[in-house]
């Protein structure tokens, strides 16, 4: 009885010896490939750093736009310089376009470009500035914006959520009420006579 026991114990022993030393042998399998697999990784991280490097991220040219505006801004305050033309017709006012290079229209069916407004001109600078995280040049063009037209909601929001993201919020208190008074005046009568 204890020679079969024993027997079966030595067998056992072999199997598992067997197994480990298995075991052992994919091991070190599944270490071989993980190295391979991590320098290729590695060779993977590098070639996509030199096309990366190769190429430079677009930006766009901010500074330029932003000058553009200012000389356009300097001209604007600039009072007229003559009020009649020779052939008595009036001075057309400047134009701005897309490109510097562009002065005519590409096909006669596209639309000549149109003068800004003075409230087109103050969103767009405000909206540059803002873009270029130069903040409170762009809070001033916006509030120029609001003094040109003191009811336009697109730029009383754009204004409150900037001061509210500077954490002004005394500031951005006040355009809100402006907001909701702008928009109770533009409710219909009806609708406010059911509230």
């Amino acid at each position: 009885m204890y020679a079969e026991k024993f027997e079966l114990l030595e067998a056992k022993i072999r199997e598992t010896a067997m197994l480990v030393s298995r075991l052992r042998e994919e091991k070190q399998q599944l270490e071989w490939e993980n190295e391979h697999l991590r320098a290729r990784v590695a060779e993977l991280e590098s070639h996509i750093q030199g096309v990366a490097g190769a190429e430079p991220p677009y930006e766009p040219e901010i500074d330029h736009l932003l000058e553009q505006l200012d000389t356009l801004q300097q001209d604007a305050d600039m009072p007229p310089r003559s009020t009649a033309s020779p052939l008595g017709v009036a001075p057309t006012p400047s134009v701005v376009q897309s490109s510097p290079s562009r002065t005519q229209p590409e096909s006669p069916l596209e639309p000549p470009p149109r003068a800004l407004t003075l409230l087109e001109e103050h969103v767009q600078r405000g909206m540059l500035h803002e873009h270029a995280g130069e903040y409170e040049p762009a809070i001033s063009a916006y509030q120029r914006a609001l003094e040109v037209d003191g009811e336009n909601l697109d730029v009383a929001q754009r204004l409150a959520f900037l001061l509210e993201k500077l954490n002004r919020d005394v500031e951005a208190a006040a355009v809100w009420d402006k907001i909701w008074a702008i928009r109770g005046a533009q409710t219909s009568p009806r609708r406010r006579r059911l509230r």
